[in-house]
């Protein structure tokens, strides 16, 4: 009989612990989840490239892993959408307009790349503000290639080569630039087209002859200075987008070559953004 009482004593005392345990897991609050951002780290840095709602990209940098939640959240994808930062490349090619002293200008092979560090600020859906700094090289390869462009004492001479046998003749210079665009948009952002100042310095410059010697071997010639190219420029860009392709195009305010140095050209260049 007791036996019998403690083994109902121990099974009343089990069944009440386990009720009471499963009163307390079904009181206990449920947690909320929180909508959030992760941002994974690789080797204690990341860069996060991702596109906004006009489908330019945005870079982030991370030296840890970073976890957005709540009003900090909307912060981020607020600045996500009005913040912008890009590396784009040009690639165009270069013309002169002006005088008919000029040589004439190939299109192939005058080449006009660049490469720019743009930030852009969107204050409204169909506005934004597109600022760039950066480098662009100057092209200029002439048709005729048996014309030397030749570093003379009161300027810029081209020479015609009197044995022949040219093959490639140009003059090249590099400008280090800055810019600002403010840009129209639909409100999709498809269609865009803006139009602003830009002005450079310039970072080089030289002449290029290559020929065909006596012997028929490949020779170059170089000029290694400058040769009476304007030190500074300044003009006007357009840029036209449509869906992912956008377009450029520079146009030189100020001459070519310096003042009674050259002859009297204006630069203009046009090609794609990328």
């Amino acid at each position: 009989m007791n036996k019998q009482l403690i083994f109902f004593a121990i099974l009343l005392m089990t069944s009440t612990l386990a009720f009471g345990q499963g009163d307390a897991e079904e009181k206990e609050p449920e947690k909320s989840t929180k909508n959030a951002v992760t941002v994974f780290s690789i080797f204690d840095t990341r860069i996060e490239i991702s596109k906004n709602k006009e489908g330019r990209r945005t870079f982030e940098f991370y030296s840890s892993p970073k976890v957005y939640e709540d009003e900090e959240l909307e912060r981020y994808i607020k600045k996500a959408n009005t913040h912008s930062t890009d590396l784009q490349f040009d690639l165009g090619i270069n013309q002169w307009i002006g005088s008919a002293d000029a040589p004439e200008v190939r299109a192939w092979g005058s080449w006009n790349p660049a490469i720019n560090f743009d930030y852009t600020y969107r204050p409204g859906k169909n506005f934004r503000l597109k600022s760039m700094i950066g480098v662009s090289w100057y092209n200029f390869k002439f048709e005729d290639r048996n014309i030397q462009a030749l570093r003379g004492e009161d300027g810029i001479v081209f020479e015609d080569y009197s044995p022949g046998g040219g093959t490639k003749s140009k003059i090249s210079a590099s400008y280090l630039s800055a810019g600002l665009i403010p840009t129209f948009t639909t409100g999709n952002g498809k269609i865009r087209i803006g139009a602003g100042p830009y002005v450079g310095t310039r970072l080089g410059g030289r002449g290029k002859f290559v020929y065909n010697n006596d012997e028929g071997k490949r020779t170059k010639e170089f000029q290694r200075t400058n040769l009476f190219v304007n030190n500074f420029r300044y003009g006007a860009r357009l840029e036209v987008g449509v869906a992912n392709v956008d377009l450029f195009m520079n146009y030189d305010l100020n001459e070519m070559f310096q003042t009674d140095k050259g002859p009297q050209v204006n630069t203009i260049s046009f090609g794609i953004i990328l």
